[in-house]
């Protein structure tokens, strides 16, 4: 079975084609999540404050070993992907926020896009399934950020675009504005959780730390010369998944 990432990168090139069909194609019906409050571990949180990227809800009861084990595998590749995860424990059917998204008593796993639709819905029993589900509004949401981008010739043009800049030379600061890190140790958890961000990279080893992004699934990758002019490097191949580190909200 192909990994969850060389999947998400099949169904980013599926969006990416959608994306460029005639405008006579009717967009989709979005059904609007309800405005709840999720009960969580953690404390309460609002779901409208989660905007803006999409969030994989699952809601399940606390003895459901198995909807939690799913949970727990599919974590790491589902925030590295883009995605914020709540886990919601339901105490019975009687949890209002759990009901709203119609929980019946079994586990329940809902995706919401960036825009606040429910996009999908089900009871994956792994964490491949959990994936699946979420697989499309995540390669979408890396369509919506890297599609309009149009690159950037310079260090101050990328940085106003919304990059960040990364300095891995072992001098003294040569940008004030740049992320700091060691090449030989730099690891994706040091990285922005966006692969859509773009990044540019500094210092002698810039072109070594530039191609270990794209292998990690970094869409706008640039190296940047003394004058601060950016080369790109190569495409994201998700040769290395991204993993992170952290826990399930909630």
């Amino acid at each position: 079975m192909p990994s969850r990432p060389a999947l998400l990168l099949l169904a980013l090139g599926l969006a990416a084609c959608t994306d460029r069909q005639p405008d006579t194609i009717p967009a989709p019906t979005r059904t609007l999540a309800p405005e709840v409050v999720l009960p969580t571990a953690d404390g309460p949180i609002d779901l409208a404050t989660l905007a803006g990227r999409p969030v994989l809800l699952q809601f399940a009861q606390a003895d459901d070993a198995e909807a939690w084990a799913a949970l727990a595998d599919a974590f790491d590749d589902l925030q590295a992907a883009g995605a914020t995860v709540v886990a919601v424990t339901v105490d019975g059917k009687e949890d209002a926020a759990a009901e709203a998204f119609g929980y019946d008593g079994a586990p329940l796993a809902v995706i919401v896009d960036g825009e606040g639709a429910v996009r999908g819905r089900g009871a994956p029993d792994s964490g491949d399934a959990l994936f699946a589900l979420a697989g499309p509004v995540l390669a979408e949401a890396d369509v919506a950020e890297t599609v309009e981008w149009a690159g950037a010739e310079t260090l101050d043009a990328l940085v106003e675009a919304g990059g960040l800049v990364v300095d891995v030379s072992e001098a003294a600061p040569r940008i004030r504005y740049a992320l700091r890190l060691a090449a030989d140790t730099m690891a994706v958890e040091d990285l922005p959780a966006d692969l859509g961000t773009p990044l540019a990279f500094v210092g002698p080893e810039a072109e070594t730390a530039a191609e270990r992004a794209t292998r990690w699934g970094y869409a706008a990758v640039y190296v940047a010369d003394a004058d601060g002019a950016l080369t790109p490097v190569g495409e994201a191949t998700y040769v290395t998944p991204p993993r992170r580190s952290g826990g399930v909200r909630g």
